[in-house]
């Protein structure tokens, strides 16, 4: 982090606006790992205490506390584990995706819109921006 800082000092730095566009991105992504890393770290602090305090004595609501941050921590290494896969470089670049109902009736163009939602959902809940280029209902009505 500190080295980027030093480059974006450099007066030359901003004579490349592809360079300096790619050096913001890669600190924006070092912060929000930063900022995720410390989120799961004061998580599992939190385990630690309370798994401490519980051999002391048992305590239902200390264990059910326990056992909700055990939840959230393994959600949030699952989302880790997802972006640790999605970490090339060509990740970042965008992506098309077709979905095509072509035989099975309502029942296939149903489940196109289904996908189509499914989809778009789990993009949205991952931060990423979905556009929808083109719709085609064809013959299909919902009403």
């Amino acid at each position: 982090m500190e080295e980027l800082n030093q480059l974006i000092s450099q007066a030359t730095f901003w004579h490349n606006s592809a360079s300096f566009y790619q050096i913001f991105q890669e600190i924006d992504f070092l912060k929000a790992t930063k900022k995720q890393y410390q989120r799961s770290h004061f998580i599992l602090e939190d385990i630690k205490a309370a798994l401490e305090l519980l051999e002391l004595s048992a305590d239902e609501e200390l264990l059910l506390e326990a056992q909700i941050n055990l939840t959230q921590l393994q959600q949030e290494l699952e989302t880790i584990e997802i972006q640790q896969l999605l970490s090339n470089p060509h990740d970042q670049k965008g992506a098309f995706l077709t979905i095509t109902a072509r035989v099975g009736g309502v029942d296939a163009k149903y489940w196109a819109y289904m996908l189509l939602g499914m989809y778009s959902k789990w993009g949205e809940s991952h931060s990423y921006k979905i556009l929808l280029v083109e719709e085609s209902y064809g013959a299909f009505s919902w009403d």
